[in-house]
């Protein structure tokens, strides 16, 4: 039986590709018709040559550039089954970073959420919290009137190094004293949380990739002010002070800004929160005591 010619819109309705892309592949060569009549110019393929279509298009739906589909179609079976296995890698490591992207997304997301849910600044209240997972540097001489640039820049580079994205927000942990100023506060460490699930490795002596605990937290937040943060760490301190053995002595810091508007003076909160011990955590939420009855606000 003699072989049926198609012609190139018989092969675009065949192949449900448009002819202007059997045109281009022609003149890329990397599908070339059978023959092409020197008068009329019409191009014409074989009914076998159709096969090579279905791997092309396969090859380009899983992301191969078509300069590496044209290198493929002159493997042997062997050969391609070794290039596939090539391009399983690839996607994986696709999916990996799509995933580290969702994660992060849904982070970005949970941490806005929660800065909107601030019950009332300047005020202490409950909230119960998931474990957070940060990345934390330690330090000996910073208050929280110094300047923590320097150990926010290591952390970034630790971060960005690894691929992974930095977070909008750091923090500080120091312990629960009655200090007389707030230049008597000495931190322990400074952290940023992590938005992806990525593990670091090779890190230096002072750098740990550590968590903070789930559980319940009292807190207060209020807008940074060098000259009111003592006042509401005395706050929450005296807050505690009545039943400190149910409470850690640890204090942490949450330093986010308040608004992401391109600003010219920009305005951050501060969160502290100390953690109940020994606390079953069923759910994050967060609840102002039922003392404070005001609305939530932020302060001017």
């Amino acid at each position: 039986m003699k072989e049926h010619d198609y012609t190139i819109g018989e092969v675009a309705k065949l192949s449900n590709l448009s002819i202007q892309t059997l045109r281009y592949y022609d003149q890329i060569d990397l599908f070339k018709p059978a023959y092409t009549d020197p008068y009329t110019h019409y191009r014409y393929y074989k009914g076998n040559q159709l096969f090579y279509l279905d791997i092309i298009k396969s090859l380009k739906y899983i992301g191969v550039s078509l300069e590496d589909i044209k290198k493929a179609l002159t493997l042997t079976s062997e050969e391609l089954l070794a290039f596939l296995a090539q391009q399983e890698l690839r996607i994986n490591e696709k999916i990996s970073r799509l995933n580290d992207a969702k994660n992060t997304l849904l982070k970005t997301k949970k941490q806005l959420q929660d800065q909107i849910d601030i019950p009332i600044f300047g005020e202490v209240y409950v909230q119960v919290e998931e474990a957070m997972p940060v990345l934390q540097v330690t330090t000996t001489e910073l208050t929280p009137t110094s300047s923590t640039n320097t150990y926010y820049a290591t952390l970034t580079k630790i971060i960005e190094k690894e691929g992974s994205v930095l977070n909008s927000r750091y923090g500080c942990t120091f312990p629960l004293e009655p200090y007389k100023d707030v230049n008597d506060i000495i931190y322990d460490a400074v952290f940023t949380p992590l938005l992806s699930e990525r593990t670091f490795s090779k890190l230096s002596p002072n750098v740990q990739q550590t968590s903070i605990p789930a559980g319940k937290y009292v807190c207060i937040a209020f807008i940074y002010d060098p000259d009111t943060y003592f006042s509401f760490y005395e706050k929450l301190r005296k807050h505690v002070l009545a039943r400190h053995d149910i409470f850690e002595s640890q204090v942490y810091e949450l330093y986010m800004p308040a608004t992401l508007t391109m600003e010219k003076e920009k305005k951050f909160i501060v969160e502290l929160k100390i953690r109940q011990k020994q606390e079953t955590v069923i759910s994050p939420k967060k609840v102002a005591p039922d003392s404070y009855n005001s609305p939530s606000h932020l302060p001017n």
